[in-house]
Formats: structure tokens, C-alpha cells, sequence
């Protein structure tokens, strides 16, 4: 007995140094089996503050390393963002372009749209187009080009037929009636629609026209008969 008392007191005293110097394993092994030799006072409470600092220094080991381990096993996504910011920048730069594209398209659009849809007032003041400024230029300037004027007021040839001239008609004094044309001469571009059409519509005054050119068969003289 008195045996094991001194080599439970060997075990201790080594467990005491080894617990000193930072080995806490071999501490709570050599407390372990300084018990188990034979209960000597204190070892017990030696073997506990032990196995304290060993579960302390392993579980913070552990965690240490299982950090550790976790940080050097997480993927590196440090360059995925730059490439995603590249690419979305190469995105937005092209979608800006497009964009850019298609403001001017609406711009230049716009803009031709108001060149030919842009309004003027005539006298009476009501509003006009320059589409129906120019169709009534276009028929004062054929009215005055000689013989053969009724033909190019109403936009036709010679050889029209009484449908071919009846349909000029028409389009022509839709476009110029007074109720639809406040143009500067529209009223005067329509009277020489419906003088062109009265004329050439009735066969005896067109033939008169065909060969004297008179503009208007009805105000003939006599001595032309």
C-alpha cells in the first residue's frame, strides 16, 4: 500500500509539472493514475482543473481549426463579383446604347413627323398643313400653264374617260372644299377643280376645249363660232 501511496505521489507531482508547462493531457493522465494508485488529498481537485483546461484549450483548438478549416474550404467567389460587374456593366453600356439608338430614332422621327404635320391659320382662323398648302399651289400652278390646264388641274391625260375624270375630281375637291381647307387660295384652287371637272365631264364643251382651248366653252364670243 505504502507502495502505490508513493507512486500515486510520483504520478501527481509529474501531472503537477506537465499541467504547469501547458501538457494538460499528460496532466489528466498522470492525475488519472495517480487516483487510480491510491486517493492521495487534492488530486482529485487537480484532475478536474485538468480536464477543465483541456476540454477549454481542445474546444478552442477545435474551433480554432474548424474555422480555420471552414475559411480555407469556403469557395472563393472574390473574383465572381468583378466578372458579374463587368458584365452587367457591358449590359447597362449596351442597353444604354440601344437606348440612345432608339431616343434618336424617336427624336428624328418626331421630328419629321412635326416638319409635315406642323400647322399654320388662315385667315378665317382655322388651322391648315403644309400638305394642303401645297396641294392648292400645285393646282394654281397648273391652272396657269396655258392650254390643256383643266387636264393637269385634275392630275389626268388627255384620253380619261368620264370615270378616270370624275374620280380626280372627287379627290381633289375633298381636299379643297372650304369646310376641309383653310389654305391661303383654297377657294380659288376649288373653283378651278370644279371648273376643270364641269368642262371636261359634259362632251360638248370638252370637245370645244380640245380644240380652242378655251377655259371656259360657256363664255365664248360669237365670232368664234
Amino acid at each position: 500500500m505504502e507502495v502505490n501511496k508513493e507512486e500515486a505521489a510520483r504520478c501527481r507531482d509529474i501531472g503537477a509539472a506537465a499541467l504547469r508547462s501547458g501538457q494538460t493531457a499528460r496532466a489528466v493522465k498522470m492525475f488519472s493514475k495517480s487516483l487510480k494508485l491510491y486517493p492521495l488529498p487534492g488530486v482529485n481537485a487537480l484532475l478536474q482543473q485538468a480536464e477543465k483546461k483541456l476540454q477549454s484549450d481542445g474546444g478552442g483548438s477545435t474551433t480554432n481549426n474548424g474555422s480555420s478549416s471552414n475559411e480555407n474550404n469556403r469557395p472563393n467567389y472574390s473574383s465572381t463579383p468583378s466578372s458579374s460587374s463587368s458584365t452587367a456593366n457591358g449590359f447597362a453600356s449596351s442597353r444604354s446604347s440601344s437606348s440612345s439608338s432608339m431616343n434618336n430614332a424617336t427624336s428624328a422621327t418626331a421630328s419629321t413627323t412635326s416638319s409635315s404635320t406642323t400647322s399654320a391659320t388662315g385667315a378665317d382662323g382655322r388651322a391648315y398643313t403644309p400638305a394642303q398648302q401645297q396641294i392648292v399651289s400645285h393646282v394654281l400652278k397648273a391652272k396657269e400653264g396655258g392650254r390643256g390646264a383643266h387636264y393637269r388641274v385634275l392630275g389626268i391625260e388627255r384620253t380619261a374617260d368620264e370615270a378616270g375624270i370624275k374620280k380626280a375630281y372627287r379627290k381633289l375637291a375633298l381636299k379643297l372644299h372650304p369646310d376641309k381647307n383653310s389654305a391661303p387660295h383654297a377657294d380659288e384652287a376649288f373653283k378651278a377643280v370644279g371648273l376643270a371637272y364641269a368642262t371636261l365631264s359634259d362632251t360638248q364643251k370638252r370637245t370645244i376645249y380640245d380644240r380652242y382651248g378655251e377655259e371656259d366653252p360657256d363664255n365664248r364670243g360669237g365670232g368664234m363660232g
